[in-house]
């Protein structure tokens, strides 16, 4: 008899990441504000779990977004974590992101006064941080929103609008576009267009496919439009 799980596969190669009986348990949560939206980045070495917040105001009706760190502590029969939030001002309105070399890179959609981009973040404390590229030939980025590593050391990232959408961006300079960043030569182009929302991207095993997510029927106010793109 099969064995059910709570994970939908389409492959069975993912058993070798999950196990053969994998189950889910709830190891943190917060009614304050909406702390685990995105990101969602394991760092092996120190058991430690990055995330990024939804959108949310803070005591002065200021809307922000929060890094947090999840400790996770594995015990014979469960596990339990703690949770600490970041002061990152070098990242803001931090999104998706991806273990970087002895780091994090966090696509920093960024603010109506601050510029967006990737930005790296040291994953030990003290946790400095600092924006790597905020613009593609003088015009800021729209909003990045996830970001992926290629093998050859490149970083490829998507950069939607829906930082204006959601009142935090200035409006849009460049279209919704998929960039490529070569840190050892300083030089971002573009490699994919003619997106509605570019959202989420990730390489093929073999790393000679990428594949992207288009976004464009849910719009960044929460409106929805049947009629555009919702594919990879």
């Amino acid at each position: 008899m099969e064995q059910k799980t709570p994970f939908l596969t389409f492959d069975a190669s993912f058993q070798d990441i999950t196990g053969p009986s994998p189950r889910l348990e709830l190891l943190s949560e917060n009614t304050d504000y909406p702390f685990a939206h995105e990101a969602g980045i394991f760092i092996p070495s120190t058991n430690e779990l990055f995330i990024t917040s939804n959108r949310h105001l803070d005591n002065n009706g200021t809307i922000q977004i929060k890094i947090s760190k999840v400790k996770i502590s594995p015990e014979a029969s469960s596990c339990s974590c703690s949770c600490s939030e970041l002061e990152t001002e070098n990242v803001p309105m931090a999104n998706g992101g991806i273990h970087y070399k002895d780091g994090i890179l966090f696509c920093a959609q960024g603010t109506l006064d601050q510029p967006g981009g990737i930005a790296f973040m040291q994953s030990k404390p003290p946790h400095k941080s600092h924006l790597l590229v905020q613009s593609y030939h003088g015009k800021p980025f729209n909003s990045p929103n996830d970001v992926v590593v290629h093998s050859s050391g490149s970083i490829w990232f998507t950069d939607p609008i829906y930082g204006y959408e959601q009142g935090i961006r200035p409006p849009p300079e460049l279209p919704n576009q998929v960039y490529c960043y070569e840190p050892e030569t300083d030089d971002v182009r573009v490699v994919a267009d003619g997106f509605g929302r570019p959202n989420g991207i990730c390489f093929s095993p073999d790393e000679r496919v990428v594949y992207i997510t288009d976004t464009d029927r849910i719009h960044g106010d929460g409106s929805v439009d049947p009629d555009r793109e919702a594919s990879m």
